[in-house]
């Protein structure tokens, strides 16, 4: 009897040990189902795959659609740029849909503002027939629309970037912050940012285009070279010029012009068909001698006056060059 006694509690504490073992098992699948499996996982993936700016990566695991935009920040220095400043990222399930999915929510700090996204993903396979492989929905990435009057580039996250027209559309990734700015010798435009959250989202920044003192400077000397070479000109009627002089009589000799006062027009953009840079119109005055001849009497009589005058032009402005082209 005691020996049966004996086998019986051993068979019994075996079998205990192998229900804690099968219980172990099954706590430790769970767990590694839900922590190294789970779709947070994959969620947590792909937020460090923008922070290493590998795009082909990132699209594989988001599994979104690319909207016919330039590409330029799907990838590289400019991705990682536009999750530079994402810390403090807490990601967690925050529902379990009906047909088995997931709604995901990734809260975090971006720009240094406080933002969250939600990613849907569903049940796709098992590995090993214990944990679950997930995939993201699908989805559609988000536009940031770029628009500068009168520039044909931009700088976009560090990398230039052209502007067809003076805008153009970018796919990009998110959560991220996309920053725009321009600057040369001649033209700035302070940086502006947006910052993108969630699938299918417009954001749209408008850079304001400002002449630096380089640009004012040498616009200044190409208005003033053409209105002192159209003072060049002996004749009441100067060429594609803006002043002349109506006068019935005859001219005796030489017509001399010459400016009393330049034009101090203000530079502007957007005036003119496309956005291009132009002058906005300004007055001068120019003063006009000559001597004229009375057919009947043979007399000769000095002729001295002032013309006022206004002129405007467009400019086509580059990085480093302008060239100013006087309107009529």
């Amino acid at each position: 009897m005691d020996s049966n006694t004996r086998v019986l509690k051993a068979v019994g504490a075996w079998l205990f040990l192998l229900v804690l073992a099968v219980a172990a098992a099954a706590v430790t699948i769970a767990l590694v189902n839900k922590y190294l499996y789970g779709p947070t996982t994959d969620v947590r993936a792909y937020v460090e795959d923008l922070r290493d700016g590998e795009g082909g990566e990132a699209l594989g695991l988001l599994n979104a659609e690319v909207p016919e935009a330039d590409a330029a920040m799907l990838d590289g220095a400019p991705l990682e740029a536009a999750a530079g400043s994402l810390e403090d990222v807490e990601v967690s399930t925050v529902e379990d849909t009906g047909d088995g999915g997931a709604a995901v929510r990734a809260e975090y700090v971006l720009d240094g503002q406080r933002h969250s996204s939600q990613f849907d993903l569903h049940p796709v396979d098992t590995q090993w027939g214990f944990f679950t492989v997930w995939a993201f929905d699908g989805s559609r990435l988000p536009v940031v629309e770029v628009s500068l009057p009168g520039a044909s580039s931009v700088d976009l996250n560090g990398t230039a970037v052209a502007l067809p027209g003076s805008s153009g559309e970018f796919a990009v990734f998110y959560p991220g912050v996309y920053t725009a700015s321009y600057d040369s010798e001649l033209v700035r435009a302070e940086p502006r940012t947006a910052v993108v959250t969630g699938p299918g989202q417009r954001a749209r920044i408008e850079l304001e285009a400002e002449p630096t003192d380089r640009l004012r400077e040498e616009v200044d000397r190409q208005l003033r070279e053409h209105l002192e070479g159209c003072a060049e000109q002996d004749t009441l009627y100067p060429a594609g010029c803006p002043f002349s002089y109506e006068f019935d009589g005859r001219v005796a000799g030489e017509v001399e012009w010459s400016i009393v006062e330049h034009p101090e027009p203000e530079i502007v953009v957007g005036t003119r068909g496309g956005g291009g840079w132009g002058l906005e119109p300004a007055r001068g005055t120019a003063r006009i001698a000559f001597d004229s001849l009375d057919l009947f009497t043979g007399e000769v009589e000095r002729v001295e006056r002032e013309v006022p005058f206004e002129v405007s032009a467009d400019l086509a402005v580059d990085r480093s060059t302008v060239t100013v082209t006087p309107r009529g």
